[in-house]
Formats: structure tokens, sequence, C-alpha cells
């Protein structure tokens, strides 16, 4: 896979070469004829990102085939019949998945999909076996157990599909486990303000790993999880709002875990050595976010649960939310381009549109007749497709460009 991603940035860069005058065209010739050979086994036999989304479909498909099977045979299947299908299952997939990937290893990827479909049966088994025998439980611990059944596993053999799948699991019991601690008024504003602080907790987690080598490669699902529970939360605080209760005293415990793990991953992030560009504004970005989220979440701690504080400038407080907000999206595109990171222009760029639909829609709809709302909003966001567009493509082409400089 490697080879071929390194065959594709070589022909770009042979084209600028040439248009450069650095090589002249005989010469790209002879240079791809060195890696002809691997070119046409990748059209011939098929790309290898398809192979792999071929395969991890594959196992999602067999996965919901499983549960849908017991499902749908519940009554009639005997308990031992229940278990031995579930733990056959999980131990077929688990051991033909590491033969084909480590020890055949002819076949990596469906390997590597075989164990993925492992955890899948893993986490189906945990609420299966606890509807067998009847176990009344908190229902958010199936998640936790999921979640941190399968985390060590990422870590062992260095699949982040398997890690993207861990950190959803344990997102999804957060939110399950915020339902029982807070209720009434409160729950959708502790929910929003609690997922935008455990964003920048794993922003910073997935910088802390690119620090340290062992774990480099599985900096991904850390840093793009916790971008887009970044900007998904602070995309709802761009909207008028009736309270501004952010913190919850049945939180404190979430608060203090996200705070204690943001603050030493941000000192592991600061360490000397291995810096890429942009590192301080970057550091400087996240703490400022999670400062001001402490700010708004803090006196929440103080007040009795379904008693709110309010504001008596809650108008300000929108303003300051869609400033912050704006400052967000122009900062990760930037940043996005000192980094040379394609994931963080796009998600700016596509906040950025989202956060201009919501501002028209807010500041327009009682303004303007129906017909011409929608005939200017539609013009409005063509004409912003394609400036944006040439816009990201000007920044993508200068990565290449200044490299060459």
């Amino acid at each position: 896979m490697a080879e071929i991603d390194f065959i594709r940035r070589l022909r770009s860069e042979l084209k600028a070469w040439i248009s450069e005058g650095i090589i002249a065209p005989e010469q790209e010739e002879r240079i791809l004829a060195r890696y002809r050979v691997i070119e046409e086994a990748e059209e011939k036999a098929g790309s290898s990102k398809l192979i792999t989304v071929i395969s991890v479909m594959g196992s999602i498909l067999i996965g919901i085939g499983v549960i849908l099977f017991i499902a749908a045979n519940w009554s009639v299947i005997p308990r031992f019949g229940k278990l031995a299908i579930i733990f056959l299952s999980l131990f077929a997939t688990y051991a033909a998945g590491w033969y084909l990937r480590y020890e055949k290893k002819n076949f990596p990827k469906v390997g590597a999909s075989l164990i993925f479909l492992g955890t899948i049966i893993f986490g189906a088994g945990i609420f299966l076996i606890a509807q067998i025998y009847n176990i009344s439980v908190h229902y958010p611990n199936g998640p936790l157990m999921w979640g941190l059944g399968v985390l060590p596993l990422a870590y062992l053999l260095k699949f982040r599909s398997i890690l993207f799948l861990a950190l959803l699991d344990l997102l999804l019991w957060m939110g399950m486990e915020t339902a029982f601690r807070i209720e009434g008024h409160d729950q959708f504003f502790s929910f929003v303000a609690l997922y935008l602080a455990s964003g920048l907790m794993l922003w910073t987690l997935g910088l802390a790993h690119k620090k340290l080598e062992p774990v480099r490669e599985l900096s991904g699902p850390y840093i793009a999880l916790g971008i887009l529970s970044v900007f998904i939360p602070g995309y709802a605080f761009t909207f008028q709002v009736d309270r501004w209760r952010l913190g919850s005293p049945g939180l404190a415990v979430f608060y203090a875990v996200i705070a204690a793990a943001f603050v030493i991953s941000m000192i592991v992030f600061l360490l000397p050595g291995n810096r890429e560009k942009g590192w301080i504004a970057e550091a400087a970005g996240l703490s400022g976010l999670m400062a001001l989220v402490c700010f708004w979440i803090i006196p929440g701690l103080f007040v009795p649960q379904g008693l709110s504080y309010p504001y008596s400038h809650e108008a300000s407080h929108s303003i300051i939310a869609n400033l912050v907000y704006a400052v967000m999206i122009v900062g990760i595109i930037v940043l996005g381009y000192v980094k040379r990171y394609n994931i963080y222009i796009n998600i700016g760029i596509l906040f950025f549109v989202l956060d201009v639909i919501a501002r028209y829609f807010d500041f327009f709809w009682e303004l303007l007749p129906r017909s011409v709302f929608f005939i200017a909003g539609g013009i409005m966001l063509l004409a912003g497709g394609i400036f944006l567009e040439k816009k990201r493509r000007k920044v993508l082409a200068s990565f290449r460009l200044e490299d060459l400089a």
C-alpha cells in the first residue's frame, strides 16, 4: 500500500518537475518504468484500499447476520447453544484472522477484517449473555465493557479501526452514563459541554500519541474523533439558547478525569523533540478552548441540580460563542495549511459552510420573502462552493510547490 501511494505522489511530482524544467519528459518515463510492475499489479488485482473496504463491509455484514440469526431463533435455541454460537463465532473469527494475517500472511487485509469482526461479535456477546441470564445491570456498562475490552487489542495489533470502534464505544458510554447523572433541562447543555471537553481531550491525546514512536500510528482516530467532538458541540453553541447551564455536579468525576488526561497529554505533546510546524499555535488554541470551557462549566458545579443560573446577558454569550467558533474555523484551516494536513482543511471548510447556512437562516428567514430567501441562499451556496473549491485547490497545490522551493 505504501508503494502504491508513493507511485501516485511520484506521478504528480514528476509533472511539476517537467513543468518547471527540472527533468525532461523522457526522464519521467524512465523513472516510472522502475515502478510499472507494482502499478500493473494494482490495476489488474484491484486497489488495496478497495480490498480493505470490501473486507470490512463483509465483516460487518457477517456480524449483523450472526446477531440477527440468534435474535430470530432466540426462543428455540437452548442456553448452551446460544453461548456456543457466541463463543465459537468469537474464537473462530479471531483465529482465522490471526492465521491469515500473521501466520499464513497471504491475506493480511482479510485477516485484519476478521479480527475486526471479532471485536463486533465480542460487543454483541456482552449484551446477549446479559439477556440469556436475565442479568439486571446498569445498561451503560455494556458499551463501557465493550470499549475497554477491545482497547488493549487495538494497541497490541496497532489497528486503527479497532481503536476507532473502542473510542466510539467509550463516547457512547459517556453519553448514556450522563443521562443517569443529570436530569431535566440540564441535560442538553451538560451533554454538549461534556462532549466538547472530551473532544479537546481526545485531540490532545492524539497529539501526545504522535510524540511517542511506539503508538504514533494510532494518533489518527484520537485526532479525528477529537476534532469532530469539538466542532459539532461548538456548532450547537452558535445558536441562541435559553439558558447557559453547562456544568452539573453529577458530572464532576467526568470533568476531573478529562481535565487530568488533557493536562498530561498536553505535557507530553510539549516535550522537546519531534515537533511539527504549528505546534505552538495548536497547543495554545487547545489550551485556550479548554480554559474557556472550564470557565463556563465550573459555575454549574456549585448550583444544585435542577436549578438554573440564568445570565443577564444571554445575547452577549451567543455573540461570544459565534466569534469563538469563527476563530476556531479559521484557525483549523490555517493550521491545516501550516501542518500540511488535508483533514484539518476539509473539516474547517465543512463547518464554515454549515455555520454560514445556520447564520443565513437565523438572520434572513424573517426578513426576506420565502422565494427570494431560497433563491438568494442557493446562489450564495453555489458561489461559495466555487470559491471554497478554488481556495482548497490552491492551498493543497501550494503544499507541493512550497516543498519544491
